[in-house]
């Protein structure tokens, strides 16, 4: 996929709406001074596969936030996320300092959809980018109440990705699985300060 495609600027894609996608409403964390939400809890004004029930009320930061399913026009209908079990969002944190881009793409897996990572046209779409420089992660979920982990691809899987070694890639996206898994995991405090 050509880099001048990877448009996560919101620009959202004509004709594709949310439809009875309600993941983000679910999975993501919000710390917004007018509203705050655990991951993995479903926000109390959702209702799980219809949507949002204050939707023409809903806080700016849920007003601001697309998904890279609305956004990217190169994906088609199986990756939004209540198909693919995949939430495509920009990453600008946690880029190593030494890396060229500073703007990123996360896979964050979905709880009890982590196997997605064998799933051919994730493994096709992070060497992709990849091989095009783009810095890209693999978001795995926390425990309840805790922070998920970011695993940062680029350097683990580009030797694969440029080779098209489907087999490595796999492997590697496997290793990134389980370290994200294994990982300590932070608590989340909705009112601390970051």
């Amino acid at each position: 996929m050509p880099v001048e495609q990877l448009d996560l600027a919101r620009k959202l894609v004509p004709g594709r709406e949310c439809g009875a996608c309600t993941v983000c409403c679910k999975v993501l964390a919000i710390k917004a001074p007018e509203f705050k939400k655990l991951p993995e809890v479903l926000c109390t004004h959702c209702t799980e596969g219809a949507g949002c029930t204050i939707y023409n009320a809903r806080p700016q930061v849920c007003r601001d936030w697309h998904c890279g399913w609305r956004c990217l026009a190169f994906l088609g209908d199986e990756w939004r996320p209540d198909r693919s079990g995949i939430l495509i969002e920009a990453a600008t944190g946690d880029i190593p300092p030494d890396f060229p881009r500073r703007h990123g793409i996360k896979f964050l897996l979905r709880k009890g959809a982590l196997n997605a990572v064998l799933w051919p046209p994730l493994q096709s779409a992070i060497a992709s980018l990849v091989n095009d420089g783009v810095p890209v992660f693999l978001g795995i979920p926390g425990p309840h109440g805790y922070e998920g982990r970011n695993i940062f691809l680029n350097y683990a899987i580009a030797s694969a990705a440029a080779a098209r070694n489907r087999g490595a890639i796999v492997e590697q996206l496997v290793i990134a699985l389980e370290a994200g898994v294994r990982a300590e995991h932070r608590k989340i405090d909705l009112d601390a300060d970051d």
